[in-house]
């Protein structure tokens, strides 16, 4: 069974309704950017106590905590379509499956703009960020509740 499969099984049950397609979003925390400049240059600092002083260690500690700063400032979603509504579903943070269904959405609550690499996605005023390469398949996915996206 497929990632995708499972997730949209996991959706039915949380919904008590058959999901027609979902997709994995994010929305990143007011703090998100500190959190990860902080980790970039405490991984950075950690790097410049290795006893050989490489770059090599620098950068990869700027890069793991900077990663770490990003999970852990960003929240991790699903918008799912069913036949009757909008839905937005909290996910896990370690295997991406959606554990709580947070609300459903009204329809006039949901507008997606292209953004260079990703799309904007914001849903009942809180601003999500979604790829871009998955624009298209969300259109598809928000007319089948007859909604536009811009």
């Amino acid at each position: 069974m497929s990632a995708h499969t499972r997730t949209l099984d996991q959706i039915g049950r949380l919904a008590d309704e058959r999901p027609v397609d979902a997709l994995f979003i994010i929305r990143r925390k007011p703090w998100h950017w500190p959190v990860v400049a902080v980790g970039v240059l405490g991984g950075a600092a950690l790097g410049l106590l290795a006893p050989s002083h490489q770059w090599f260690f620098v950068l990869s500690g700027a890069i793991i905590f900077g990663g770490l700063g990003m999970n852990i400032g960003t929240d991790f979603r699903f918008i799912a379509s069913t036949p009757t509504r909008v839905l937005l579903l909290d996910s896990s943070r370690v295997i991406a499956k959606p554990i709580r269904l947070v609300k459903s959405v009204p329809p006039s609550a949901v507008v997606a703009r292209a953004a260079g690499v990703a799309t904007n996605l914001v849903i009942d005023d809180e601003l999500h960020v979604m790829a871009r390469q998955q624009h298209a398949r969300l259109e598809r996915m928000l007319v089948v509740q007859n909604l536009s996206v811009e």
